[in-house]
């Protein structure tokens, strides 16, 4: 199946991927929720909150090839180190970025990071993909790469 493309008006602008939960469950990096259902040969997207049913819409060719490039993250074996010399007084993050990048000693696993940070596994998941994608971090398998 090809990456949904969120339909929430607030991404209008710019394509977003909606990530699978479960074959049902959708959600973007935003954290808004969508429910999938087929009617009429049709997919859907319901959203859990409001109930307002939107037409489900693949990626555009560029956006859905920028997802599939990163490998999935693996939060037991992956291991998060900070990236070059980084200056922190010249860092704008958010809160949570500020709490990854806090516990990110080069050492400790993904899972070991977002336990430490009190962030769900999905807002984690989010923040070192942002963190990754600013070339603030990067990413290295344990006993390998």
């Amino acid at each position: 199946m090809k990456p949904l493309r969120c339909p929430d008006p607030a991404h209008a602008a710019e394509a977003v991927a909606l990530k699978a939960n479960n074959d049902r469950v959708f959600e973007c990096p935003s954290m808004h929720k969508y429910w999938r259902r087929e009617a009429e040969g049709k997919i859907h997207l319901v959203n859990l909150i409001t109930q307002e049913v939107f037409q489900a819409e693949d990626l555009p060719g560029d956006a859905a090839a920028g997802q599939a490039e990163r490998p999935r993250l693996n939060f037991m074996v992956d291991v998060p180190r900070l990236a070059g010399n980084l200056d922190f007084n010249a860092l704008s993050l958010t809160p949570p970025q500020w709490k990854v990048i806090a516990r990110v000693d080069g050492k400790a696993n993904l899972e070991e990071v977002r336990l430490l940070s009190g962030l769900s596994s999905t807002e984690a998941e989010s923040v070192i993909n942002e963190l990754i994608g600013a070339g603030l971090v990067e990413v290295r398998r344990r006993g390998g790469r």
